[in-house]
């Protein structure tokens, strides 16, 4: 090879890198974005039932924190649970430029009282809670899981208004899930599981069948109740089955994408809510036709 060609040409590489590096690393700017994440969070405390509870509160980064003050969601976990489970899900809507409020609900067996403290928060947000300033009713779903999925709806049907509710494989053994469903007066989105112990057997198809305006109620083959939130851990997969990093991930974006939707000013592309809504309502077997 000829002095000066590509030999010689390689051996200059490494000095290159070098000082690409170090103009990086001269650009506090840079590195700053490189580092940060699309979000925020902090965690507060909120009185609710007459207790002091822990919340967190996702907020998206400060270019869309703005825009994204008055769309939230407000999410419940599950049954024995806390609002660590939810720590993906809220990381993942303040990604896509939706406030995440997840709270510890106070009671363990008193699902009722869960859906009043639901009520509660919501209305704390409207007055201008949790460091934001005041949500909009009509900006804001419920999100809720398991049991919070009972609970966000118990507390949906009492919220006229809301932009939205959004059950992950809500359980109801008593009916009063069904019931409170019977009353939505805005559309839903609800993901089902297989029908397992931790499901009570799949009875959130009854409370997605009530629902007025259902937009669709997809069955997420092969999930266990576990996938529904993130991360889990040892004691539910023991009790419910062994979750799945794909499976959660792939509910997490049907969260998402359904919390757009269902928001004001924040329309998902390539769907069409009036096509979900014929192809996937359950039908009378209490599986979705999809």
């Amino acid at each position: 090879m000829r002095p000066g060609g590509r030999a010689s040409a390689w051996r200059w590489l490494p000095a290159l890198a070098l000082l690409h590096a170090a103009a990086w690393a001269a650009d506090p700017a840079a590195r700053a974005n490189a580092a940060a994440p699309p979000y925020a969070v902090e965690t507060v405390t909120i009185e609710l039932n007459g207790e002091s509870q822990r919340v967190d509160v996702y907020r998206p980064a400060a270019a869309a924190a703005a825009a994204a003050a008055d769309r939230v969601a407000v999410v419940a976990h599950g049954f024995g649970r806390t609002r660590v489970r939810h720590r993906d899900l809220g990381q993942a809507l303040a990604a896509a430029g939706v406030t995440a409020v997840i709270p510890d609900l106070p009671n363990t067996v008193n699902l009722w009282g869960n859906g009043e403290a639901v009520v509660e928060l919501v209305h704390r947000l409207e007055a201008g809670a949790a460091g934001l300033p005041p949500v909009d009713r009509a900006h804001l779903v419920l999100v809720g899981t398991s049991a919070g999925g009972l609970a966000t709806v118990i507390a949906a049907a009492q919220l006229p208004g809301l932009a939205g509710w959004i059950g992950l494989d809500p359980v109801d053994g008593s009916g009063m899930g069904a019931e409170a469903a019977a009353r939505l007066t805005m559309p839903a989105v609800v993901l089902l599981g297989p029908s397992s112990r931790c499901n009570l057997f799949g009875t959130g198809r009854n409370v997605a069948r009530a629902v007025p305006d259902l937009r669709r109620a997809p069955v997420m083959h092969g999930a266990s109740h576990c996938d529904f939130e993130g991360p889990t851990n040892r004691f539910c997969e023991t009790m419910c089955g062994r979750a799945s990093g794909e499976r959660q991930a792939r509910i997490r974006a049907e969260t998402v994408a359904a919390a757009l939707e269902l928001l004001p000013g924040l329309p998902v592309a390539g769907r069409s809510p009036g096509d979900d809504a014929a192809r996937e309502r359950p039908d009378a077997a209490g599986d979705a036709t999809r």
